[in-house]
């Protein structure tokens, strides 16, 4: 059986996430105090009290930290994965459980990303629109007409989201459910991201990336901005800023994965989206875990015990 271990991105984040697993799992603890203190900010407010998770950094943070610390929670029990992937800030999680990065080293980063992220655009003009029931062809025609208005997102056949600026976003939502859109729904970000109006973000955070150190990974690691994994003497810094301001793949990433032989895909941090995505793609052909909380991780490793998982 391969493994896939998954990590979630922006917009997961969920009040209270991880504040039974501190109490409770001294390997969830230490792991999230090595972050906390790589980032330098206060995360456990951010994660325990769903409070002062108002920026990019601080949320992007916050997830990073929960998602990991639950993987080195599992990882005490014995649990390995043969590949790793996340959709956007989850890439960073996914290269930090691999190996490629240091837990506070992941942690500093992606704070950083935030921030970038955050200052792309002035404030208030630009942001997200979720779109599903059309194809990536399609998609692409109806937006055709918008200058700035790109796909930032291919989540699936028929799920993509869209990074652009608000007016043209809105017109493009009438456009888009004019082509049979099953569903065109703003998302509460505070601007776009994966696309072209990134491109001085991008500059900007390769300064921030030119001095960082990045290990071998243990594991294959899926690459957002390709759609497949890593190649090996990877350019981890190129391939980073890239995926700010071009298309996440994460539709290739999955028929990648599942065309590799896996088998069992575990998500790992908040949320449980890209479970309910797969879930749709895969039905019973392969086995689908959220772990997330105390709960749902004595849950899974009950399951691999008894061999269920």
């Amino acid at each position: 059986m391969k493994t896939a271990f998954l990590f979630p991105g922006q917009g997961s984040q969920t009040p209270g996430m991880g504040s039974d697993l501190y109490v409770s799992n001294s390997r969830y603890r230490e792991a999230f105090d090595r972050c906390e203190a790589g980032a330098g900010i206060d995360l456990k407010t951010a994660c325990f009290k769903g409070e002062g998770m108002d920026g990019s950094d601080v949320i992007q943070a916050a997830i990073f930290t929960h998602s990991l610390a639950t993987l080195r929670a599992l990882e005490a029990e014995g649990v390995q994965a043969d590949v790793f992937a996340g959709l956007s800030l989850g890439e960073y999680t996914a290269l930090a459980a691999s190996g490629v990065l240091m837990d506070a080293q992941g942690a500093s980063l992606v704070r950083r990303r935030g921030a970038v992220m955050d200052g792309a655009v002035p404030p208030g003009t630009g942001g997200m629109l979720s779109v599903v029931g059309l194809t990536l062809d399609q998609v692409a025609d109806a937006i055709a007409p918008f200058e700035h208005v790109f796909i930032a997102n291919h989540l699936s056949e028929t799920q993509m989201t869209l990074g652009g600026l608000l007016g043209e976003l809105a017109e493009a939502k009438t456009a888009l459910e004019g082509a049979g859109a099953r569903m065109a729904t703003m998302l509460a970000m505070k601007g776009p991201s994966h696309c072209p109006l990134l491109d001085a973000a991008a500059e900007r955070f390769a300064t921030e990336l030119a001095g960082e150190i990045f290990g071998e990974p243990c594991g294959l690691v899926y690459s957002n901005a390709l759609g497949t994994p890593y190649p090996i003497g990877a350019d981890y810094r190129a391939l980073l800023c890239a995926q700010m301001n071009t298309r996440v793949r994460w539709h290739d990433c999955v028929e990648g994965m599942l065309a590799g032989g896996v088998t069992r895909f575990v998500e790992i941090g908040p949320g449980g989206v890209l479970s309910k995505m797969l879930k749709r793609r895969v039905g019973k052909d392969a086995a689908l875990f959220s772990v997330q909380d105390e709960a749902s991780l004595a849950a899974f490793l009950r399951a691999d015990k008894e061999g269920q998982a």
